[in-house]
């Protein structure tokens, strides 16, 4: 038996090695391999930093979503596009190496087809265009690629690739001089000019070489000469065309998302969870900043710090819900202590049940810093309509009542009060804690119409309970809409630091239904 068990240790050990390497070499297959054209430098120097499967992953998920044209639809079109051209090559460009290592694998995989190709064939004769200096000659098989247009390169863009080797391996052309077959044969594929003698062909070479570079006629006067065909312009095409194309994106909804794990502006962000109809919720989003780290402007005697937030809410296909963006502006007196403080901004986002990623931005306007960060979000399909339940407990740094003319639709208002939620639920000793919860589904007695609640809110510390100053709990218990809610602060005075548990309970003695929830806290000394 024992035996047995040490095998089975050694198996285990095995097979973790081996999910082990299989990982690295699909994470190494991919950097290497999938996107080595398309990568950016910033990029790949970020990836190779990264040291979990996690953030791995979560790093490849955002370099797909930067680059699609059109993020709301479920399907990401252009890394479909790009897996479809690398297939394309290794089908058509394979020759002793697989297509998408060839250079026309990568001109086709980094800019797409071309609009058109014309094929010549080995040993064919060539009539030299009037740009090239005319003549006949014999050339390589080669083919020319023609672009319109590539975003950032140019216009009317040929490209020629040239099988010297003649086994069917072309390479990218540095000039029109590649294919040709006779070009160090003396004698033979002369230019016109240097038929007639007003030329050599030595000084033809010497300029592909770069030995006389001050004219890219080479020495031959009946060239005609075109821009585009400089030396030094087919050597910046040569270099752009082999370049990761640029990446367009929208200011903020287009951030390098690999600022997730390098961010030079850090926030914090927590999310609650309100029910507004049996199917719908609200979801309070709370960002958290450490005011110290804007940059302010004086403005007479005030100084001012200027925020870009945005939010992008998306299901777990890719499918965007909601997104927002907003300016956030924070005032300080001019010369006040720059000691660290907290502001806090809210949003609610409308959600039904499901699973969702949340992508948030923050951009210090005057300085320039940018933080990203993500959040998951789990909305719960709701209970049966006639089944009690009591939501989430939001903890907060301060419950006060709300003002006249302000609704659930304004930031920290729940019910008829406002609520600023704790990052952390984290709160100094003789700092007040706030709580905020509600309870829905609750039965009505048919004759009084009145509902008959019981509350139970319980504090306890490594298990032993903890007396509350509360002396009428159902008092906290208030009636909004078509459910109850209770929203109060609890002096924490009493409190000795460390771990707490809160059970929240509510019976419904009209139905004889109970539910609760449990969630944990702490002190810290002030």
């Amino acid at each position: 038996m024992v035996g047995m068990l040490a095998l089975l240790a050694v198996f285990a050990r095995q097979q973790n090695r081996s999910d082990r390497e299989e990982a690295e070499d699909y994470y190494r297959k991919w950097l290497e391999q999938d996107v080595v054209y398309i990568i950016t430098d910033e990029e790949r120097e970020v990836f190779l930093n990264l040291t979990t499967p996690d953030e791995k992953d979560n790093f490849i998920e955002q370099f797909w979503f930067r680059r699609d044209a059109d993020p709301e639809t479920a399907e990401n079109g252009f890394r479909e596009e790009h897996y479809r051209r690398i297939a394309y090559a290794n089908d058509h460009f394979s020759v002793g190496a697989p297509g998408w290592k060839t250079d026309r694998g990568r001109i086709y995989i980094i800019h797409g087809p071309p609009d058109s190709i014309e094929h010549h064939d080995q040993g064919e004769q060539y009539y030299r265009p009037s740009t090239e200096g005319r003549g006949v000659t014999t050339t390589y098989a080669w083919q020319l690629w023609y672009y319109r247009r590539l975003e950032g390169i140019g216009e009317g863009l040929e490209i020629e690739f040239v099988d010297k080797t003649m086994s069917g391996h072309y390479v990218l052309a540095r000039d029109e001089m590649d294919k040709d077959a006779f070009l160090w044969v003396p004698g033979l594929g002369l230019t016109e000019a240097e038929r007639l003698g007003g030329a050599t062909k030595a000084e033809r070479i010497g300029t592909r070489t770069m030995a006389n570079f001050a004219s890219r006629r080479g020495g031959n006067p009946l060239r005609m000469f075109r821009q585009k065909d400089e030396l030094f312009e087919r050597l910046r095409r040569y270099t752009m065309l082999q370049a990761a194309p640029e990446i367009k994106f929208k200011d903020l909804e287009g951030i390098v998302d690999v600022q997730i794990y390098y961010n030079n502006l850090p926030f914090r962000v927590r999310h609650d969870l309100i029910r507004v109809t049996s199917e719908d919720y609200l979801v309070p989003v709370t960002w958290f900043f450490n005011s110290q780290e804007f940059t302010y402007q004086s403005a007479g005697d005030v100084e001012i710090a200027s925020l870009n937030v945005y939010g992008r809410v998306e299901t777990m296909t890719r499918h965007k819900v909601y997104a927002f963006d907003d300016e956030v502006i924070l005032t300080r007196r001019a010369g006040e202590s720059r000691a660290a403080h907290g502001s806090v901004y809210q949003r609610g986002i409308p959600l039904k049940p499901g699973r969702y990623k949340m992508i948030a931005v923050v951009r210090d306007t005057h300085g320039g810093k940018i933080g990203t960060l993500q959040l998951g979000i789990h909305v719960p399909t709701p209970r049966e309509s006639t089944a009690l339940e009591v939501s989430p407990v939001i903890l907060a740094d301060r419950v006060q009542p709300a003002k006249q003319g302000e609704f659930i639709t304004d930031p920290f208002v729940l019910g008829s009060v406002k609520v600023y939620p704790s990052p952390d639920n984290r709160f100094r000793r003789g700092q007040p804690l706030g709580f905020y919860f509600e309870v829905y589904n609750v039965s009505a007695d048919q004759q009084t119409l009145e509902a008959d609640l019981n509350l139970d809110l319980r504090l306890f510390k490594d298990g032993r309970e903890i007396s509350l100053p509360f002396q009428d709990l159902h008092r906290l218990l208030h009636r909004y809409s078509d459910r109850f809610f209770a929203g109060s602060m609890l002096n924490t005075q009493p409190l000795e630091p460390g771990q707490y548990q809160m059970r929240i309970a509510v019976t419904d003695k009209i139905a004889g239904v109970s539910d609760e929830q449990v969630l944990k806290f702490q002190i810290v000394e002030s």
